[in-house]
C-alpha cells in the first residue's frame, strides 16, 4: 500500500514541577502521541512520532542531543504530507514543527472533539490552537 505520511505534533516535555507529576506527565504525553499514531493508522496514514523515536537513543536532557532530535524531526516532517497538533498547549518543540511545516506549505490541522480544522494560528508557544473559533472540519 501507498500511505501517506502524517507527522504527529504534540509535548513530550513535563512542564510540571514535582518529580511525581513530571514523571506522570511525561507518561500522559507518551500515551498521547501513541493514541494519535493509532488513530492515524486507523485513518490510513503512516504515523511519524519523533519525539516517541529518538528519545529511545538520544537523551532529550542533553542539549546537543536535544537539538540533534529537533533537526532530524524536521526532516522528517518535510517528507510528510500533514502535520496534526494533538494538544492545545504548544511546546518550544512543537512550535518549531509547527513553523517549519507551515514554511514548507505543509497543512496543519489541529485535532478537536469533532475532527480536523485547519490551523490557523502562528505557532507560538503562546498559542492555544482550540482557542479560535474556527470550525471548519476537514481530513
Amino acid at each position: 500500500m501507498n500511505y501517506k505520511l502524517v507527522y504527529i505534533c504534540s509535548p513530550l516535555r513535563p512542564i510540571l514541577n514535582t518529580e511525581p507529576e513530571r514523571t506522570e506527565e511525561l507518561n500522559t504525553n507518551i500515551k498521547l502521541a501513541r493514541d494519535a499514531c493509532t488513530l492515524a493508522v486507523y485513518r490510513g496514514f503512516l504515523p511519524v512520532a519523533p519525539h516517541l523515536y529518538f528519545p529511545q537513543f538520544l537523551n532529550d536532557d542533553v542539549t546537543a542531543e536535544r537539538n540533534l532530535g529537533l533537526d532530524m524531526g524536521k526532516a522528517l516532517l518535510r517528507q510528510c504530507t500533514q502535520l496534526w497538533i494533538i494538544s492545545p498547549r504548544i511546546s518550544g518543540g512543537m512550535s518549531s514543527e509547527i513553523k517549519e511545516a507551515q514554511k514548507c506549505g505543509i497543512p496543519v490541522l489541529v485535532f478537536t472533539a469533532t475532527g480536523f480544522r485547519q490551523y490557523r494560528g502562528n505557532g507560538d508557544t503562546t498559542d492555544n490552537c482550540y482557542a479560535d473559533t474556527f470550525d471548519d472540519v476537514s481530513e
